[in-house]
């Protein structure tokens, strides 16, 4: 351990207290002093249009990407592309039928808005429709048991429906 005398440290304090805080300069230090400044890496201009232009082309190439993606995962999950497919389990064929359904409604039902006159063959093969898949979903178990159970709780208890005519809940 190296220790220093405490009257070395006291004197070395107080010359540097006495040293001045500022001094004049020279004509030319300023120049001078800016000069090896740069010299040394200081006082770079700033290229702010080339960082602009990099910022804007990478958020375009993110929005591209992003886009691409977007439509790739829409064209991969559209109806027409699902129903095109032969890999589909019995369980995801009947989703897809489901969800062909309420598509098949939805097109119906614009279809019943856009004409002054309501055709009831469109509403009742939209209702036949329904009907399928809901049974379908209801066969296969895909919902878990909850439209048996909804349309148990719906039911009155001294009358009950026969297993012909029950009510069909679709969700």
């Amino acid at each position: 351990m190296h220790h220093e005398d405490l009257s070395d440290t006291d004197e070395l304090l107080h010359r540097l207290a006495e040293l001045p805080r500022t001094s004049p300069l020279e004509p030319g230090d300023t120049d001078r002093i800016v000069a090896q400044l740069r010299h040394e890496g200081f006082f770079r201009p700033r290229r702010r249009a080339l960082g602009w232009a990099i910022r804007t082309a990478a958020a375009a190439l993110i929005f591209a990407v992003g886009a691409f993606a977007g439509t790739q995962y829409a064209r991969h999950n559209s109806l027409e592309e699902i129903l095109s497919r032969n890999d589909l389990t019995v369980s995801d064929r009947v989703l897809l039928l489901q969800r062909a359904g309420s598509a098949y409604v939805h097109a119906a039902q614009a279809y019943a808005d856009a004409t002054a006159n309501v055709d009831s063959s469109a509403v009742e093969v939209a209702s036949r429709v329904l009907l399928g898949a809901a049974h379908a979903v209801a066969r296969s178990s895909l919902d878990a048991g909850l439209s048996e159970r909804l349309t148990n709780a719906m039911q009155p208890v001294a009358a009950p429906l026969p297993a012909s005519h029950k009510p069909v809940i679709w969700f």
